[in-house]
């Protein structure tokens, strides 16, 4: 009975020890702050790279952003382009959110465009799952593309903020 109890112990231990999804890790955040206190460091535009090697446009206007229910890294322009060199930041999604939320991320080699479509790509497929807790009523996942990523300093921290849309 001794040994069943400190294996029922360690398991459970180990499983709490996990991934935390978003809903556990993110907290609501107000962006007026980030606005009015903050330094823009830097705008990183996220597209796609067409058959000829630059950036794709539209044939009804626009330039095309990456999908973030299927991210096509290959197709991702400046793939490797750093984003920030911190190595912690603070992701925030908003868009098509009825608030506004933040949550951590890490990085020992900072962060470049890759990382955060993959990262961000995660995030809204966790959110997605539990949309109504979000207030999501009308986009679908599969709808949504990251197009640029505003990069903010406030009081020495970074914030990551993705202007993501509808591409409907």
């Amino acid at each position: 009975m001794k040994k069943n109890s400190l294996l029922i112990f360690i398991i459970l231990s180990f499983i709490s020890c996990g991934e935390k999804t978003i809903s556990d890790k993110s907290f609501e955040i107000e962006k007026p702050n980030l606005m009015y206190g903050g330094m823009v460091v830097s705008a990183n535009p996220f597209q796609i790279e067409g058959e000829n090697g630059k950036r794709y446009i539209r044939r009804k206007g626009g330039v095309g952003g990456i999908n973030l229910a299927n991210p096509e890294i290959n197709k991702l322009y400046g793939a490797d382009m750093s984003v920030t060199d911190s190595t912690k930041a603070i992701l925030l999604i908003d868009f098509p959110l009825k608030k506004q939320i933040g949550y951590e991320i890490q990085n020992d080699n900072g962060f470049n465009r890759k990382d955060l479509v993959l990262e961000l790509s995660k995030a809204y497929s966790e959110i997605y799952v539990e949309k109504d807790e979000y207030g999501i009523c009308c986009d679908d996942l599969s709808d949504l593309e990251l197009k640029m990523i505003m990069v903010y300093e406030v009081n020495g921290e970074i914030y990551l903020e993705p202007k993501v849309e509808s591409k409907k």
